[in-house]
């Protein structure tokens, strides 16, 4: 079942299958988002491949989740780029997650260990804790996997299942 970004009753997104097939790998998604929670997909691409993928998901007004994959690229493309580090990631979030503007993050984000469990098989994953918001970033597979939240929302947060619905076998 795919979330939209759209008005409750509106079809799923329609470029949803096109960007998973561009993507060519699983991709993280919430396991289980609540019923009212939107999806907004945002991607990145480095010299014309789709190298990351965003998800965001939202109530009428906040930010509530965002679920970032990142494929390595091909070997003969000669851009290196990386996931960026778990503060970084943590800190575009917070300038983006509150409709009352950005949430400046403090000087000192208590680092340590975490976990994604994705499709029921916990991952150890670095966990980085700012205030009331969370990150955790681990390896799954091939792919680079981040999930920012709430400190609330976190433990539902980091439960993930990998979508490959359109993903060339």
């Amino acid at each position: 079942m795919h979330y939209s970004s759209g008005r409750p009753g509106r079809p799923a997104d329609r470029g949803w299958p096109e960007t998973l097939r561009e993507f060519g790998r699983p991709v993280a998604v919430l396991a289980r988002p609540e019923p009212g929670w939107r999806r907004l997909v945002g991607h990145r691409s480095v010299d014309g491949l789709l190298q990351r993928l965003d998800l965001g998901y939202h109530d009428e007004r906040t930010m509530l989740v965002q679920v970032t994959t990142q494929r390595r690229l091909p070997e003969h493309v000669r851009v290196f780029a990386t996931l960026e580090p778990v503060d970084v990631l943590l800190d575009e979030f917070l300038l983006n997650c509150s409709p009352r503007g950005p949430i400046r993050m403090p000087d000192d984000p208590a680092a340590g260990a975490g976990h994604l469990v994705v499709d029921g098989t916990a991952v150890e994953a670095q966990r980085l804790t700012c205030g009331d918001h969370v990150a955790t970033l681990a390896a799954v597979g091939e792919e680079m996997v981040a999930v920012i939240s709430t400190a609330a929302l976190h433990e539902q947060a980091v439960q993930l299942t990998l979508d490959t619905t359109a993903v060339p076998v």
